[in-house]
């Protein structure tokens, strides 16, 4: 098993320590090895939908035809010269997450693994040996004939491909019944010619499986089943809400999303066993990432599996098992929030879900970037040296910089069990709220105070108002949507936590005329002393002297 250590853990902005519920407390660590699995390739396949070797199926399709093992009730190629290309093996070095989504909005299906390859061990990621060197990666694909490639994306083309079915289509395919289609610029072409075509192909190339009793009828089967995840509190699986599960068999994709129930349905079917995987884009709008040096978001591959399904049972032995439970905890967040009219975060988060314990924090790095002097990767190393004293290897770091900047980071290691995991999520998205309304002026005097006085400080010095009244409201809202999700649990909430003294929102909100909501709605980007908090919740409020009478309660105010 390869390891990739990932050290930051304390980045910036703000930082929740590990949340504690129904588990003895394990052993903080201010950097936590995250091991991922690496994906190991085997050998180089021979391309079966190359045009040559399509070429080659067809003449031995014609010999078999001729001495009348073959027939159809339809019209087939005339001949091999009918076979041209339909689309491009290609591959794009992508040197930044703009270039990405660029080839991303065409709709096509990119892959960091060459899609001419065995895979001999699944994994979690994949080490291109250019990409550390050159600083780019490249992504494999397949392309129409006809695509226009961008202009400032540098390709090449791999191979000519002769497709029988498109590589990927968008909604739902369904069969037409009829028996015949159009290729290469021919109607009426016969399916089962074209199927017996591929067939042929896949023999001459060494890749053709011996077809088993499910696979002797040659209907299509589309691939579904159910994405779940072990719930440590209730013992039971639940549902992974809003996920992609792709499935791919060498150039055919499809693709479909988890419902509440966490069932999903691929688009189309396949006549043979795919590889699935499980891509951790939630329809909300969100991303969960494996890594602060990875690529991709966060995906469990599960390799060739049914034709017919399969289903995905997360426990805590696996890494899919942190990805699974963020994204219920931030589909809850949001779910949760608009219940209470509690402002939501950006949708299209960027959440890094390690494993470990630790500490988490809401940099909205992709936010905040361009302010303050935040313009070059050497300054961000100095950021993270001076906030907390992490280092991201300097031959890793232009991973992050390119491709992630990151919104959120989490410790979401088995240990801390459904509920540590769902706490600290929440306490990291209420700070996302709390960001999308004051904006970036003013979490860039929280990231300063962090700069300056180390975690937290003492409550002192230029900015600690944004600070305390940032950690006020994440533990706060933490504990409310906790309580929300774990009722029967004995939630852990330290009213007195720190110098910021979260407790204090909690005996507002008990007053009989005060919301969560309006509460929220008193972080406003001018408050950023705790006198100017106290005034704006004397606004929502008739009971002005018990407001008084809860923070004077706390004794240990800076």
């Amino acid at each position: 098993m390869a390891r990739i250590t990932i050290v930051a853990c304390v980045i910036f902005s703000c930082e929740k320590e590990e949340t504690h519920i129904n588990h003895s407390p394990p052993p903080l660590a201010m950097e936590e090895p995250d091991i991922l699995k690496q994906i190991k390739l085997g050998k180089k396949l021979e391309n079966p939908y190359s045009v040559v070797n399509m070429r080659r199926a067809y003449a031995n399709l014609i010999k078999k035809l001729e001495k009348g093992q073959k027939g159809y009730d339809s019209q087939i190629l005339k001949d091999s010269s009918e076979i041209t290309t339909t689309d491009y093996y290609v591959k794009f070095w992508v040197e930044n997450d703009e270039q990405k989504q660029l080839l991303l909005a065409d709709s096509l299906n990119l892959s960091e693994i060459p899609l001419d390859v065995d895979i001999e061990q699944e994994g979690d990621y994949y080490v291109d040996g250019d990409a550390q060197i050159q600083e780019g990666q490249w992504l494999y694909a397949s392309v129409v004939k006809d695509y226009e490639f961008p202009k400032d994306i540098t390709f090449e083309k791999v191979e000519d491909l002769f497709l029988i079915e498109p590589s990927n289509v968008e909604g739902e395919e369904t069969e037409n019944g009829f028996k015949t289609t159009a290729i290469a610029g021919r109607t009426g072409i016969s399916k089962q010619f074209l199927f017996d075509l591929e067939d042929e192909a896949l023999r001459l190339t060494g890749n053709y499986e011996e077809p088993v009793e499910s696979m002797v009828e040659k209907s299509k089967k589309t691939p579904e089943g159910y994405v779940k995840v072990h719930n440590t509190v209730t013992n039971k699986l639940d549902p992974v809400i809003g996920v992609k599960v792709k499935t791919r068999r060498w150039f055919k994709w499809a693709k479909g999303w988890t419902n509440s129930t966490g069932h999903y349905k691929v688009n189309r079917g396949y006549r043979r066993d795919v590889h699935y995987t499980v891509v951790f884009k939630n329809t909300k709008g969100f991303i969960v990432w494996p890594s602060l040096v990875s690529i991709s978001s966060a995906r469990y591959r599960a390799g060739k599996k049914s034709r017919n399904g399969h289903n995905f049972d997360f426990y805590t032995n696996s890494v899919g098992w942190r990805w699974a439970m963020v994204n219920n905890a931030t589909v809850k967040y949001f779910n949760y929030s608009s219940q209470m009219g509690v402002g939501q975060p950006h949708n299209n988060l960027r959440i890094v879900a390690l494993g470990g314990t630790g500490y988490s924090s809401a940099p909205m790095l992709r936010r905040v970037w361009g302010y303050a002097g935040f313009t070059s990767r050497s300054k961000v190393s100095t950021f993270f040296s001076k906030a907390n004293g992490i280092t991201v290897a300097a031959n890793l770091i232009w991973i992050m910089y390119k491709y992630i900047l990151p919104d959120i980071l989490i410790r979401s290691g088995s240990s801390k069990g459904t509920d540590g995991v769902f706490s600290t999520t929440f306490h990291e998205l209420g700070h996302a709220s709390h960001f999308k309304k004051v904006g970036s002026g003013y979490w860039i005097k929280y990231i300063n105070y962090i700069i300056t006085y180390g975690a937290y400080g003492d409550g002192h010095g230029i900015n600690s108002g944004n600070c305390g009244i940032g950690e006020m409201w994440g533990n706060y809202f933490s504990a409310v949507l906790t309580d929300k999700a774990f009722p029967s649990s004995n939630n852990y909430f330290d009213k007195d936590e720190d110098w910021y003294n979260p407790g204090f929102l909690q005996d507002v909100d008990n007053l009989p005329d005060v919301t969560t909501k309006e509460i929220f709605e008193c972080l406003k980007s001018t408050t950023d002393t705790f006198t100017d908090l106290i005034a704006e919740l004397k606004t929502k409020t008739t009971y002005d002297e018990k407001v008084d009478n809860a923070f004077y309660s706390y004794s240990d105010w800076p």
